[in-house]
């Protein structure tokens, strides 16, 4: 979100969740970039499918695909451009991560500090558990949610 200091954002709820909407936020990534090539890396850090899904679809040439999160449901998610002859052709790159470094943690910390990033999360009781499992099942939760387990509301 632009308030959180990233020049663009796509709401991917205003796309379709067929191939048509999967192209046209590739193009309205694309269109957002430096001379509408890509993007030079794209993290994926929610556990949809369909984040992994399109991924690989906004890169640039010689671009970056950093997994860090699990996609949901635990079987393999199936990657239309993760195919040898495009991963090769574009000279594309895949990592994964289970967790940052010691001085990926420090930069972090400091680019919050300097308010470069910024978080958004709500507190909730600890009685409000299941209503906030039941929201994360509906996709409806922006950020993060902290569980205050001393407070019984």
């Amino acid at each position: 979100m632009r308030s959180l200091g990233a020049e663009a954002f796509f709401d991917v709820t205003k796309y379709t969740r067929d191939q048509a909407g999967s192209d046209a936020l590739a193009a309205d990534v694309k269109a957002a970039t430096r001379h509408g090539m890509g993007a030079a890396s794209v993290i994926v850090c929610a556990g949809a499918n369909a984040a992994y899904a399109q991924a690989l679809s906004f890169l640039n040439f010689g671009g970056s695909l950093v997994c860090l999160g699990f996609p949901e449901g635990g079987a393999p998610v199936p990657i239309p451009d993760a195919f040898p002859g495009n991963i090769i052709a574009r000279e594309l790159h895949i990592l994964g991560s289970a967790v940052g470094n010691r001085k990926e943690a420090i930069e972090t910390l400091d680019m919050a500090a300097r308010g470069v990033i910024k978080t958004h999360f709500t507190l909730e009781p600890m009685s409000k558990l299941a209503d906030v499992f039941e929201r994360m099942g509906r996709m409806e939760l922006q950020g993060r949610v902290v569980v205050d387990m001393s407070r019984e509301e």
